[in-house]
Parts: structure tokens; C-alpha cells; sequence
């Protein structure tokens, strides 16, 4: 009964003929998938993750605090300041601690893990309406967290290196 009448007529012949976009303001239709130039998107990501840094501060601040004191303990449990290489005991005490500086470098950014969980709503409802491409978000993350992953490591590796007797003299 709509299309029969004068309104669903007149509309129907409206919408029948394709809208000339040369005839509207640029300003006012989007020509291209995201608004904002990838370069300014990428500067503003990395502007926002290195505010939450400074915010979480703390986290990062604990996390090297905690490596430290868990590098003296493994320094005194596997104290050997001259390496001895006679036999399979010495080998497997140094393989003992490779394996558990291993699993406390690897597992000590867990503690992160719930700052990253918390963010993925947004990420994901960012992601969806098309506010920007997932690298954009992700990829300040991931290089804003090396230094501090390179960091953390360096700190083990310079308490616990001449102390497990991974080295024959400090110095090296």
C-alpha cells in the first residue's frame, strides 16, 4: 500500500537515481577508510602508551625491584665465583641455572599481564569501528615494552653472571 502511494512513490523515484557525491562538500563524506593520517595515529598511540608508562610506573618500578632480590637469592643458591668444568654435577649446576634464569625472565612480565587484559575491550571497540588498524595499537606496545624487557635483563645478567660463576673474573 506504501509504494502505491503518493509518498512511497515519490521517495521510490528519489532513492531510484544514485547520489552524485561530485555535487556535496568534501568536508562532509569520508573518501578514504580512516580520517586521521597514519603517522599522527601512530605518534598519538605512542603518546598514549608511554602515559600509561609513567602511570603504571609502579609495576615497572616493583618488577625491577623483585628481579634484583630474586638475582641475589639465585646468586646465593648458586654462588660459585670459579667455574669448574670436571665433571656432569657442574655441568647440570649450570644448567640448573640457565633453566631458572630462563623461566624468571620469561615469566616476569606477567605481572603486566592484567594491565593488557583490561585494555582489550577498547582495543577490540577501536578495532571494529574502524578508528584505527590493529598494528597502529599494538605495534607502540610492543616497542615501547623492549627497554624495558632489554633493561630487566641486563640487571639479572649483572648480578648473577659472576656470581654463578658464568664468567672466571668480574670484569668479563
Amino acid at each position: 500500500m506504501f509504494k502505491r502511494f503518493h509518498v512511497g512513490l515519490r521517495l521510490e523515484n528519489e532513492l531510484s537515481v544514485p547520489y552524485d557525491k561530485a555535487r556535496s562538500h568534501r568536508a562532509a563524506l569520508v573518501f578514504k577508510k580512516y580520517s586521521v593520517p597514519m603517522r599522527e595515529l601512530l605518534k598519538a598511540n605512542f603518546d598514549k602508551e608511554w602515559l600509561l608508562i609513567k602511570r603504571n610506573s609502579f609495576v615497572y618500578i616493583f618488577k625491577t625491584v623483585q628481579i634484583i632480590i630474586v638475582a641475589l637469592i639465585a646468586s646465593t643458591v648458586f654462588l660459585r665465583t670459579k667455574m669448574h668444568t670436571r665433571n656432569e654435577d657442574d655441568g647440570a649446576h649450570y644448567v640448573g641455572a640457565l633453566l631458572f634464569g630462563l623461566i624468571i625472565n620469561m615469566f616476569n612480565g606477567f605481572s603486566e599481564l592484567s594491565l593488557t587484559i583490561q585494555r582489550l575491550p577498547v582495543f577490540y571497540k577501536q578495532r571494529d569501528l574502524l578508528f584505527h588498524p590493529p598494528w597502529a595499537f599494538t605495534l607502540p606496545t610492543f616497542l615501547l615494552r623492549i627497554p624495558i624487557s632489554v633493561f630487566e635483563s641486563i640487571v639479572w645478567m649483572v648480578v648473577t653472571y659472576y656470581t654463578i660463576g658464568f664468567a672466571p673474573e668480574a670484569s668479563r
